[in-house]
């Protein structure tokens, strides 16, 4: 009997929070669907298949799991808990956001080094008298990703009634870029005020050709400043995580005490305040 009503009540409170769970989950479901949503663009746009539910969901394992291994390894005070929780969660999403611009740069930095091919395609079908839809055809059946699959995405468009320049338009906004810009732009404008498209496509194609040019160039010329911001934020991380491997004493006082905290917290800001110092020394926009 003594053994029968801690059962029953495990179970009445495990069935209590299940009931709770279920009736709750859709409500849950939309709550994290609308926390989610700035992060839906991002994902189209780097090409990522996965919902933004399904983000959500990643986000909480990814901010909860090692939340989880520091609770059962440390076992901090409540009160420190709930605050290591927030803090993990908050990583998770940077991180997590992180992630998604970065695929994003790259798909575009992808696309830009496509564009000036595209381009040329485009007015060499121009000249031999194709309009400037079949061009298009003719890139999505020439060029790789992602070119070929943004550019199927344009006439995917034009073919439900959207027009050739919305859906130019749609593509600079989903592939930011000067040249893309340059590119919408000026199909609009040659539609309006009329001209040989072909041969503006193809001096677009030469300014592109140069831009690219003197970008290899800059990123030449600061190689040394990038080189030298990787070695100078990566040292100290290699000479604390060897001092703490090495010396017990030192990473208890570090890890265990609230002065190596706060030290801790200092030198992680400093780090990514010189980060950033960097990045504003060798970056040079042209």
């Amino acid at each position: 009997m003594n053994i029968a009503i801690p059962v029953v009540v495990i179970l009445g409170v495990g069935g209590a929070v299940a009931f709770a769970f279920f009736t709750f989950w859709e409500r849950l479901v939309r709550i994290i669907a609308e926390l989610m949503e700035p992060y839906r663009v991002g994902l189209e746009r780097a090409a990522i298949p996965m919902k933004s539910e399904e983000l959500a969901f990643t986000v909480l394992a990814i901010g909860t799991v090692p939340w989880g291994i520091v609770t059962v390894w440390w076992r901090p005070t409540p009160i420190l808990g709930a605050a290591l929780l927030v803090i993990t969660l908050c990583f998770a999403f940077f991180a997590v956001r992180a992630w998604i611009n970065a695929r994003v740069y790259k798909r575009a930095a992808q696309f830009n080094n496509q564009l000036e091919m595209v381009l040329r395609l485009i007015a060499g079908a121009m000249r031999v008298g194709l309009g400037l839809r079949q061009a298009i055809v003719n890139v999505v059946a020439d060029m790789p990703d992602p070119a070929r699959v943004e550019f199927s995405r344009v006439l995917s468009q034009t073919q439900i009634g959207v027009s050739i320049f919305d859906a130019l338009d749609q593509l600079a906004l989903r592939m930011p870029s000067a040249e893309m810009s340059m590119m919408s732009n000026s199909v609009r404008l040659q539609s309006q005020t009329g001209g040989n498209l072909s041969r503006v496509l193809e001096n677009l194609a030469g300014t592109i050709k140069d831009r690219r040019r003197l970008e290899r160039k800059i990123r030449t010329l600061t190689a040394e400043a990038r080189a030298t911001k990787y070695i100078i934020s990566g040292l100290p991380i290699f000479v604390g995580v060897f001092v703490m491997a090495a010396e017990p004493e030192m990473r208890q006082g570090l890890i265990g005490t609230l002065v190596g905290r706060v030290c801790l917290l200092i030198v992680c800001g400093l780090l990514a305040l010189g980060w950033y110092l960097f990045n504003l020394i060798s970056r040079i926009d042209i």
